[in-house]
């Protein structure tokens, strides 16, 4: 899924901001080692070179670190939420954001039972005046589905175009063996039932059936990994970060995992899979600089 994710802030984020080239919003190294009086004086001009939304750092404490309260039931979108933070504490080489409790909070995360609109596809959003990190349930409720649909069609589609032939040129051979012609007129239904047998026969087709059947488990973990870069997209504006016109940066508006879409990706693991890019990464050192700055 690659619903559009969103800010809501005045004015409201939506994907005309996305205009600038993308080589500019990625901060040098030497942009990055200014002095403070130099991020306070040009912090407006930055803001708008590389994309920063200051007013969105509302969750962040005068250390520059946010504590996030998982306020859902949910244990998989915990997990993902968990996954998201670690993230960025990775990227950014310290615990920027840590988990917080009811008592105990800068940002709550929950989920949202808003149906989406024609104006309002957003799978999940930040609303930094009321400090809340929303996730639609609607999408992440159908997404698991969405998941398995897709890794069932790949995995059906790569036996398929694997051994096609093979099995139609099988069937073909055993009906010739027992003297059954194309002229006959029920070939075509004899070639099928065939075609099947041959089909099952096959040692591959018990190792597709055994992955089939166990697709929505893994689809279930795709999901968690989909969630985790999607909230991970939702903290990188709660660090400041408007949207990226770079398709590859996490902080494109239209952010998106095609990895949890794989059976075998996901099968094979994720967890060292990071998706924040090193613009992303440098961008919200900056928009962390600026604010320590002003504070």
């Amino acid at each position: 899924m690659t619903a559009a994710a969103a800010l809501l802030i005045t004015p409201v984020i939506s994907t005309s901001t996305v205009t600038a080239h993308a080589a500019s919003v990625n901060p040098s190294s030497t942009t990055l080692k200014k002095s403070k009086s130099y991020y306070r004086k040009n912090a407006r001009k930055l803001a708008k070179r590389y994309k920063l939304t200051y007013d969105a750092q509302s969750a962040l404490k005068k250390n520059g670190r946010a504590t996030v309260w998982i306020n859902t039931s949910d244990s998989s979108l915990k997990s993902s939420t968990k996954i998201a933070m670690n993230y960025w504490n990775k990227k950014l080489g310290k615990k920027e954001f840590v988990q917080g409790s009811k008592k105990n909070h800068t940002l709550t995360l929950s989920i949202s039972k808003a149906k989406p609109t024609k104006s309002d596809q957003s799978d999940a959003w930040w609303t930094p005046g009321k400090k809340k990190l929303q996730v639609r349930w609607s999408y992440y409720r159908d997404e698991t589905q969405n998941i398995a649909v897709s890794m069932t069609n790949q995995l059906n589609d790569a036996f398929y175009k694997k051994y096609a032939k093979s099995i139609e040129a099988k069937a073909k051979a055993n009906l010739a063996a027992k003297g059954i012609t194309t002229s006959d007129d029920n070939y075509q239904s004899r070639f099928n039932s065939e075609a099947a047998a041959v089909e099952t026969s096959l040692p591959a087709y018990d190792t597709l059936k055994k992955e089939v059947k166990g697709v929505n488990s893994v689809a279930k973990t795709g999901r968690k990994y989909e969630y985790a870069s999607t909230v991970a997209h939702e903290l990188g504006h709660v660090l400041g970060l408007n949207h990226s016109p770079k398709k590859a940066d996490l902080m494109y508006f239209e952010s998106g995992n095609s990895n949890v879409y794989s059976y075998k990706k996901v099968k094979a693991g994720l967890s060292k899979y990071n998706p924040i890019t090193t613009t992303d990464k440098n961008r919200a050192k900056l928009a962390l600089k600026v604010y320590a700055a002003a504070h």
